[in-house]
């Protein structure tokens, strides 16, 4: 995928060993597009025949950028089980799996091949909007379908956490080894851990997380309905970690349908979920926004760490330096907000 001219040609070949069923394939047309943490991307309009038959799709293409490039590193052959796996449940729409190039050798890099979903972005949607109409309670239920996967509907080799409480842990402890492996000295994660450490919110079941819930990662498809994309951040884990990422980016990417009305999104979140309020309230959505930012912010320093020792080049690792800095602003105000909260509910008790 690195090389566009080569791509028409590399694909034809790819899909060809793929698809018994015709005699030709034809990739008319091939044009990279933007999408995902620095992952390479590309659209390609494909003719297949057989014998008098012919017909045409659109297939989007998502691979691994050249080493060194990359703001965050995650895994293709992880991201395609988990795809495959959604393509063949109910309950939540993703772009069907279609094929995996699992070693490069086809297509220059691993790189899945999947189903175009024409449409528009969610975001598109709402940016600008006076009125998002039902989209708060539609997104929220999405959430809520996602969220309410169990371990055992997915790949049996997934990593998952002992329960509620050792996931709780292992975030709490990403915040404190992004300090040590860094080799600087971070007081701000430090005293983050520690807070988050003694006000642990109570555990829920584990579920399916998508990791990266947001609103340009939801396609509206050509009947409207919600199409949900970029699952490179998938895992087992608390599912209110998708409540605190969405409400992090959004609001610093707005706008954020979450605090247009907060009890009436976490009603029908619960709704789909089966959670009742003391396990998804506005202050566990609190406690995971700053739980659920290590999981993308933790990468992201270690890729600026390597960028100082001149392992990583890429433009968009150099410019996360200064979200780094205007992030410890932004932690400490929401802990300081957060434990005024906590010592209010302690004080009525």
């Amino acid at each position: 995928m690195h090389v566009r001219d080569e791509m028409p040609s590399r694909l034809a070949a790819f899909l060809q060993l793929r698809r018994a069923d015709v005699d030709e394939v034809e990739v008319t047309e091939y044009e990279p597009i933007a999408g995902g943490y620095s992952r390479v991307m590309a659209r390609a309009r494909v003719r297949y025949r057989s014998g008098e038959t012919a017909l045409e799709e659109t297939l989007v293409l998502r691979g691994d950028p050249p080493p060194g490039v990359a703001m965050i590193e995650t895994d293709r052959d992880a991201e395609w089980r988990m795809l495959a796996a959604l393509t063949d449940l109910d309950g939540v729409r993703v772009p069907t799996a279609r094929h995996y190039d699992d070693s490069g050798e086809h297509l220059g890099t691993k790189a899945i091949v999947m189903e175009h979903v024409p449409g528009g972005s969610l975001q598109a949607r709402i940016e600008g909007a006076d009125d998002f109409g039902d989209h708060p309670e539609r997104l929220a239920r999405a959430m809520g379908r996602i969220n309410r996967i169990e371990p055992d509907q997915l790949p049996a080799d997934l990593p998952r956490p002992v329960d509620g409480d050792a996931r709780v842990d292992e975030l709490i402890a990403m915040w404190r080894t992004g300090e040590t492996n860094s080799g600087n000295s971070d007081p701000v994660a430090r005293y983050v851990a520690a807070w988050l450490d003694a006000h642990r919110p109570p555990a829920v079941p584990l579920r399916l997380t998508h990791g990266d819930p947001q609103a340009p990662n939801v396609v509206l498809d050509d009947d409207g309905d919600y199409v949900v994309v970029d699952w490179e951040f998938a895992s087992i884990g608390d599912p209110r970690e998708d409540l605190g990422w969405y409400n992090l980016y959004s609001s610093a990417a707005g706008p954020n349908l979450y605090e247009a009305d907060p009890e009436a999104f976490l009603a029908a979140y619960r709704d789909e979920t089966g959670f009742d309020e003391s396990q998804g309230n506005q202050l566990s959505v609190g406690d995971f926004t700053i739980l659920s930012s290590v999981k993308v912010g933790a990468p992201i320093h270690q890729q600026i760490v390597r960028f100082a020792r001149g392992e990583n080049a890429g433009v968009m690792t150099a410019m996360q330096i200064g979200s780094v800095m205007f992030g410890h602003g932004t932690f400490l105000d929401a802990v300081a907000g957060l434990d005024a909260a906590h010592r209010a509910i302690q004080a009525g008790a």
